[in-house]
Parts: C-alpha cells; structure tokens; sequence
C-alpha cells in the first residue's frame, strides 16, 4: 500500500459520501433519466436529480470495494481488496483486507490509519482541507455547484444494465494543480456510484470498483470506532495546520 497517495482518494471520496444527506432533493422522484425523449443535457439534469433524490435517503451504504493505483512511485500497478462502510452524517470506513491489512475510519474532520501488520497508526486532522475538499467538490452545497467547478459531460448511453459515466474536469486551476479529472459510474437502478477514478494532477490514477451495495442496512455504531492496542506507534498530522506532530505511541 502506497502510503503517501493512500489520503487523497479516501478523504475525496468519503468527504463526499458523507454530505450526502445535505444534498437538496426533490419531495417525489424526479423523471426518469433514461427516457429517450430526453435530449443529452435534458439527460444529464435528470441524471443529477435523479441522484439528489436517492443520496438524500441514505442513511447508511455498506459494499465491497476494489482499489486499483498506478502510480510512478510503484514497481507496478497495485489491487487492494476490502469492504467499505458509510452512516449517516459523518462516519466512514475502510477495512482493507488483501494484500496488507488497514483499517481506515473517517468520522467528522479526523481520519485515522492503522497499519496492522506494520503496528503503525497514524491521526491525520482534516480541518481546513476538509473545508477546501468540500467546496471544490460541490459537496457542501448541492449538485449545482458541483457543475460549478466541474465541466461535467455525460459518456455515451450505455446498454440497459450498465452504469452510467460522468467525465468531470477541472475550471479552476487551484483545482487542477491536485487533481486532472474525474470520472464517476452510476448505477442505472439505484443511482449510487460502483465506480470512481482519480487522475492526480502528477498523472497517478486511483480507481474505485464496488460491488454488493447494500443501502439502510444496521450498521453497529461501533464500526467507526478504532480500538488501537497499546504498543503502535502513532504519529499525529494536522493537514488543516499543514504541519505534522512527532510521534507518540499508544
């Protein structure tokens, strides 16, 4: 697991997960997406609204995941299997189980890492970058300004039972300097993204496949919660600061 590009996709991802809830929704189901009087754009507002109304009843969303990194900084291409977790407002994890064991727990501007094998851990601070993420990414707000800051366009339709691909890139350079583009797979039933890919703005690409999507299941509170036995060495890092403290153990 590459550690030094492990932060950004996660908290990208999770930061917008977890604003789900805030989206504004239409009170009815809004018209269907996939009706082909639509024009292209005419598709795309309904796609978006169509997402709003189903990310406003989220309450939780539990679903195995793929993570795939290719990146200058490794010998080769990289697959990470686990499962991911989200509940409602602010809590998020990521258990990775093959090739090395982390667990992963974001839950309001903190996001913890613990190394297992390496008996490592490390409490990164999110603070002001969580602020930066959200506005860049729309999630603060609504869908609108996702459009904002994203020139969004919609790939071409898909066989009935395949997602649906949204190409973002990038109209602000303050943007760009971290990330190039973004793509996002939505699924044409349940309007949830299955798949997700990050090109950084250094050409390193992070892609996200998820599979076995259960929405509003029980998850127990106590799945976002890192009990970190004594002994692991933990290292402390404030991004809002931009600057990290020495490490302590536990």
């Amino acid at each position: 697991m590459m550690k030094t590009k492990l932060a950004l996709p996660l908290i990208l991802f999770a930061l917008l997960a977890r604003a789900l809830p805030a989206l504004a929704a239409p009170a009815a189901a809004p018209p269907d997406p996939k009706s082909p009087k639509l024009s292209p754009n005419e598709r795309l507002g309904a796609l978006v609204e169509r997402i709003k109304y189903e990310q406003q009843r989220l309450k939780t969303l539990e679903a195995k995941f793929e993570q795939h990194q290719e990146s200058s900084l490794l010998a080769a291409p990289e697959t990470s299997t686990g499962v991911f977790s989200y509940a409602a407002p602010d809590s998020v994890r990521w258990e990775y189980q093959a090739p090395n064991p982390i667990s992963v727990v974001i839950k309001g501007d903190q996001m913890t890492t613990w190394y297992r094998d390496l008996k490592r851990a490390e409490l990164l601070k999110v603070g002001r970058y969580s602020n930066q993420v959200f506005k860049y990414l729309g999630a603060s707000g609504s869908m609108k300004s996702l459009l904002d800051y994203f020139t969004v366009t919609l790939g071409t339709s898909p066989k009935k039972g395949e997602p649906v691909r949204l190409d973002l890139v990038p109209r602000y350079q303050r943007i760009a300097k971290r990330l190039k583009s973004m793509t996002i797979w939505i699924d044409d039933e349940i309007y949830m993204p299955v798949r997700l890919r990050y090109v950084e703005a250094d050409g390193d690409v992070t892609e996200y496949k998820f599979t076995g999507l259960k929405r509003n299941g029980n998850i127990p509170p106590d799945r976002f919660v890192l009990q970190i036995p004594k002994g692991v060495e933990t290292r402390v890092i404030d991004l809002g600061r931009e600057a990290g403290t020495g490490a302590s153990g536990h």
